[in-house]
């Protein structure tokens, strides 16, 4: 049974199923109910379904996540006891459960039958390894591929430590060699409203990963907002000087992203695109999406004059 449909049994035990809402925060790819349904899963088929322990485990051991957080499983722990309103003799087993997660050293044979549920995914044959990759590198796409590759293969071989399974030297082998398709999303992005929104989200769905690149033009003033919480979780740079010698600076081939309202738009961006070439090269790569209509009139600058009125509110992200 999915955990998200024992409802009787979580509010008999003291868990109220508004907590599960966590797992459906959008920066989740990985660390999502469907995990917590894969643990559970192995677990019933290991005869635990009646287990309490192993079950508020399950559904609080990663309800704390932040991919940017060193402390996950102390949040997740400290959440526990703090929201958990059940049997107080049960809190200090899960709890230490909880915490074993951090470095999976087992400190109890519960906690020993848990680790092994939450390593399944490492146990799968190579096909299900790839998604599962996937979804991480979705998770960290805040870092630089070039640190994020080094330090996945870090955790992945330490992880083989714990788990014995060939197909995770197939796994560190993708990860070392793999070249995912990577967009830069230039602009001034003052402020980055809806019309950019749309705009990256569409990218999202061409690459694999999208580099908001904030740039400073030292001939204007300094921008005024603040980019928006909504890309926390996303790699967002700031450059001066020519994106053609930001993008150079990289270290690997990208594709530019240009957003376009309107024709005039792409008048403009083409004869961008020429200053692009003939500054960075012939084989620089452009990719022109054009926003919804819904957002094609809204522009930073007609944001910034709505500002002193009060107005620009509907058009901003937060």
């Amino acid at each position: 049974m999915k955990i998200a449909e024992q409802t009787a049994r979580l509010t008999k035990i003291g868990v109220d199923k508004i907590v599960l809402d966590r797992y459906r925060e959008p920066h989740r790819f990985y660390h999502t109910l469907e995990h917590l349904d894969d643990v559970w899963q192995q677990l019933e088929n290991r005869g635990y379904s009646d287990n309490d322990v192993l079950l508020l485990a399950t559904i609080f051991h990663d309800i704390i996540y932040d991919p940017r957080s060193g402390t996950n499983e102390e949040d997740s722990a400290r959440y526990f006891n703090e929201t958990f309103t059940g049997d107080g003799a049960l809190k200090a087993l899960v709890t230490d459960i909880i915490l074993d997660t951090k470095h999976h050293k087992p400190g109890s044979a519960l906690s020993e039958i848990f680790s092994a549920a939450d390593l399944n995914i490492l146990k799968q044959p190579f096909d299900k390894l790839l998604i599962y990759e996937q979804q991480i590198f979705k998770e960290f796409q805040f870092v630089d591929h070039k640190i994020y590759k080094e330090k996945r293969v870090e955790v992945l071989t330490s992880l083989q430590q714990s788990v014995d399974n060939p197909a995770l030297d197939y796994l560190i082998a993708h990860v070392e060699n793999f070249k995912p398709r990577i967009a830069v999303y230039p602009g001034s992005f003052n402020p980055f409203h809806k019309g950019h929104y749309n705009i990256l989200q569409k990218a999202e769905r061409i690459f694999d990963k999208v580099i908001i690149a904030r740039g400073v033009n030292p001939g204007k003033d300094k921008a005024t907002y603040e980019l928006p919480e909504i890309l926390r979780y996303r790699q967002t740079e700031t450059y001066e000087g020519l994106l053609t010698e930001f993008v150079d600076g990289l270290g690997y081939d990208v594709t530019i992203i240009r957003g376009l309202r309107n024709g005039s738009d792409l008048q403009y961006e083409l004869n961008q695109y020429r200053y692009l070439q003939e500054l960075g090269g012939k084989n620089i790569s452009v990719t022109a999406i054009f926003c919804d209509m819904e957002f094609e009139h809204i522009s930073s600058t007609g944001i910034r004059q709505l500002e002193k009125y009060g107005k620009a509110g509907e058009y901003l992200l937060f």
